[in-house]
């Protein structure tokens, strides 16, 4: 019998029928939740519970080390239940011969929505007048706001979630435009949307949302300078990860008044260290949850199970594998 060790928390929380699918195609599943901060504190630890696990199931947060690929003497899969994938060491995956999965766009439909709900929030200071309110205030915590409805917004990565973000946004008679290493002249044509250089998004966008892995390519790619080439009154949307901007030079261009406001659902550390950011009248901010509505979590466990139980049940390769250069050397 394989061993399926998952260290997601609430990994389960729509629907037991993952844990089922794993048990009926002869897994043993081991569920150990350490809490939102996993076991990313506690290497030792993480190093003493993957001992004899087949396959470990965590979120892209979860910091799988080379000490901690090392200590799984019969590890085979990691599957990622997530996009994101910076916390597992690849290269030292590889070198053990272990296969590496994540699930690019299974959640695509929650952080979109997610996405449009914090661009509503700044742009109509929703935030601010809520708290407002719940202070006993009324007519002195009316603003006069903005309004998305035919704004151009920029999107900055159009994979999975950007894509539907767009099509959103359409919703709202915005004109979108996009910046990406990739190309979608299929998806543009279908939309009415437009690739630009980077340079050109943050000229011409009234609105810039955020949608792109965190890599060295990616790491603080919205700082002090892009900001400086933004227009003044610009909405800044972040639902991929905290460390594709520069946080301190976010808050120094609010205060400033040159962003009009900051909605973010991810933070440069978590839980969050610069609170000053938070506090910023003109921010909305969410602790890491636009992709945990119980539909995209189910998407998310589901997905992640028939991974593993293809790969090493049915001897397939599945989508997505995140380190090919194993295939030629994978642990038996």
């Amino acid at each position: 019998m394989w061993k399926a060790l998952i260290v997601v928390p609430g990994f389960t929380t729509g629907s037991r029928e993952p844990i089922k699918m794993l048990q009926n195609a002869g897994f043993e599943v081991l569920e150990s939740d350490y809490g939102l901060a996993g076991l990313n504190n506690n290497e030792p630890e993480f190093c003493r519970i993957v001992k004899g696990v087949d396959v470990l199931i965590v979120t892209a947060m979860d910091r799988v080390t080379r000490r901690v690929i090392e200590n799984a003497d019969k590890l085979k899969m990691v599957a990622i239940r997530s996009a994101g994938f910076e916390g597992t060491d690849l290269k030292a995956a590889t070198d053990h011969g272990v296969l590496v999965t994540h699930n690019p766009g299974a959640n695509r439909q929650p952080v979109a929505d997610m996405t449009m709900g914090l661009m509503l929030s700044v742009s109509k200071r929703i935030g601010l007048m809520d708290r407002g309110m719940r202070s006993g205030g009324f007519n002195e915590v009316r603003v006069t706001a903005k309004d998305i409805y035919q704004r151009r917004l920029g999107i900055i990565g159009l994979g999975n979630i950007g894509k539907a973000v767009a099509q959103r946004a359409k919703g709202f008679d915005m004109k979108v435009i996009y910046h990406d290493i990739v190309a979608y002249p299929d998806f543009a044509d279908a939309y009415g949307i437009e690739k630009v250089s980077l340079d050109q998004l943050l000229c011409r966008s009234d609105i810039i949302t955020l949608h792109v892995p965190l890599d060295d390519s990616t790491r603080a790619m919205i700082g002090a300078s892009q900001i400086q080439r933004m227009k003044k009154g610009v909405i800044l949307i972040n639902t991929c990860r905290g460390g594709v901007v520069d946080e301190k030079a976010v808050y120094s261009a609010l205060v400033s008044g040159h962003l009009y406001g900051y909605g973010t659902d991810v933070h440069e550390t978590e839980p969050p260290a610069f609170l000053d950011l938070l506090r910023h009248d003109h921010v909305t901010s969410t602790p890491h949850v636009a992709g945990a509505s119980q539909e995209g979590l189910n998407t998310m466990a589901a997905t992640t199970v028939r991974k593993v139980i293809q790969f090493i049940k049915d001897k397939i390769v599945p989508e997505n594998v995140l380190n090919p250069d194993v295939l030629t050397r994978l642990r038996t």
